[in-house]
């Protein structure tokens, strides 16, 4: 009984001693830019990537958001799809500093494997197998891959089907080191569009159309200023259309909506108010005008913009 009484006055001491030595788990290092930035640089130095290439692709698959997923169900800061992850062997991509060191490690593959940049990024977006088939076959990439292409690297991604052209990668600020600039992303890349946060609209109001995608833009911004009432809650969408006039095709920028309707509703107001605009459904495939297809022409667009877009004709 002595020694029943001992090993009750001893359990508690030691229940408390072992909780003393124990560890308390430690707190998850915040998400910060300057955390992101530094991740970017060590990963991309370690791999063999171009430091201003993956802080845009960064920056354009999740504007640096740890959090973030996509509508297509992408993942985490460099927004790796669940298959894409686990075939890289990352077992959470919204682990900052894993998911950086995958995405800097699958590009540098990709480059290697590819040729250049300009296909890695392509293939990154789109999928190995779709660069694949468009090398070999040709045809088209989808939209969205091409202008991923062109706001990372600066030019057209028809521009790598020569995997001996490497093209340039600028820094992202030529006035300022790796770092400052790094850290200035969010002002210095305000007009570009987050892949996580593009969710497909089925239609859309064409407000702004050109040759050049500069030329658009500013059309666009004209646009909003004439019609600040109409147009100040809308996020526009720039992507490059396909036309008839040419195998470049122009630049679109484009307010989405979910039904007809909608669009309908826009442009009875924009063409009201005397502004031009064009109905276009959005088109995600890779060929230029696909069945059912009908041709939609507006007006007043000006500076070489001729005013074609395709709408879908069934609805």
């Amino acid at each position: 009984m002595r020694g029943l009484a001992i090993a009750a006055l001893l359990l508690p001491l030691a229940i408390w001693s072992g909780s003393a030595m124990a560890e308390p788990p430690s707190a998850p290092e915040p998400v910060t830019i300057d955390r992101v930035c530094d991740l970017i640089e060590t990963n991309a130095l370690r791999h063999g990537v171009p430091r201003a290439f993956l802080a845009r692709l960064i920056w354009k698959e999740s504007r640096f958001d740890a959090d973030a997923v996509s509508p297509a169900g992408a993942e985490g800061i460099a927004q790796f799809m669940p298959g894409t992850a686990k075939l890289r062997g990352l077992a959470d991509p919204f682990d900052v500093e894993r998911a950086i060191a995958a995405s800097a490690e699958y590009l540098a593959e990709l480059k290697a494997g590819f040729g250049n940049l300009g296909l890695a990024a392509a293939a990154y977006n789109a999928g190995e197998n779709r660069v694949t088939r468009w090398l070999a076959s040709g045809g088209f990439l989808p939209l969205e891959t091409e202008d991923y292409v062109l706001d990372i690297m600066g030019e057209p991604a028809d521009n790598f089907t020569d995997v001996a052209y490497a093209g340039t990668v600028h820094p992202l600020d030529k006035d300022k080191s790796f770092s400052e600039a790094c850290r200035q992303l969010p002002v210095l890349q305000a007009a570009t569009i987050a892949m996580a946060s593009i969710n497909i609209k089925p239609w859309g109001v064409q407000v702004a159309g050109n040759f050049r995608r500069a030329a658009a833009i500013k059309q666009w911004q004209r646009q909003k200023a004439r019609f600040p009432a109409l147009l100040r809650d809308y996020d526009p969408v720039v992507s490059r259309v396909r036309t008839p006039i040419g195998r470049r095709g122009v630049y679109a920028v484009r307010i989405g909506v979910d039904a007809r309707a909608d669009a309908d509703i826009i442009c009875q107001k924009l063409r009201g108010a005397g502004g031009a605009h064009c109905l276009k459904q959005n088109v995600t495939d890779s060929v230029d005008a696909p069945a059912g297809m009908a041709m939609d022409r507006c007006s007043g667009l000006g500076d070489g913009w001729r005013g074609s877009a395709w709408r879908h004709g069934r609805n």
